[in-house]
Formats: structure tokens, C-alpha cells, sequence
């Protein structure tokens, strides 16, 4: 009996796992033609350079529309190019997105001139 136990209890934190790093796990890549709103500069821990570029992106929910603003990071040397851009621009670039506890957000992979 306490096998048992240990088996089911053993069989649910599996699946938990399994579901957790299968949310992780999503993510894809997408072509963004957005309006920016925000573009910020800073040093991680490190001291590597990134940029936070703030997009508008329309949305719907249950027959209502409605905009967000939803970040792109850029790092590296994307960051540099990320920091000539300005509010009121618009992003063209190919990212990676990936969705976390229903929220939406971007990693630059390529600028699209």
C-alpha cells in the first residue's frame, strides 16, 4: 500500500513537470510591424547592454479590440541598432515570441530594414 502511494505520488509531480516545461517550451517566431511606444536602454548584472522596445500590438477578446503594449527585448549586437530607434517609429523585425502566464513578449532575432 505505502508503494502505491509513493508511485501516485511520484506519477504527479511527473506531470506536473512535464506540464510546466512544456509551457516553458512555446515559443515561435513571428514578423512584428508594430508601432513603438517606448525604447529604453540598461545594463543587466553583467554589465551586457540591452534594449526594451515597448510595441503596440491590437488585440481582441470576446468581440472587443482593444491595443497593448507589449515588450521586444533586443541584446548583443541587436541591442545597438535597437537604440537608434524612437517612439512614434515602426518595428520591423523577425523575433522569437513566447507567451508567460497569458502575457505576450518578443526577442528580437533579425531588424528588417
Amino acid at each position: 500500500m505505502k508503494t502505491l502511494k509513493i508511485l501516485a505520488f511520484s506519477a504527479i509531480i511527473t506531470a506536473c513537470v512535464v506540464v510546466a516545461l512544456i509551457n516553458v517550451a512555446m515559443a515561435e517566431d513571428v514578423m512584428l510591424n508594430n508601432n513603438i511606444t517606448n525604447v529604453t536602454s540598461a545594463l543587466d548584472k553583467h554589465g551586457a547592454e540591452y534594449t526594451r522596445i515597448i510595441i503596440e500590438e491590437d488585440r481582441e477578446l470576446n468581440g472587443i479590440k482593444y491595443t497593448m503594449g507589449v515588450p521586444v527585448m533586443a541584446f548583443g549586437e541587436l541591442s545597438a541598432k535597437a537604440k537608434t530607434l524612437k517612439p512614434g517609429d515602426v518595428l520591423k523585425a523577425v523575433a522569437s515570441g513566447s507567451e508567460y502566464k497569458g502575457r505576450w513578449s518578443y526577442t528580437a532575432i533579425a531588424f528588417v530594414e
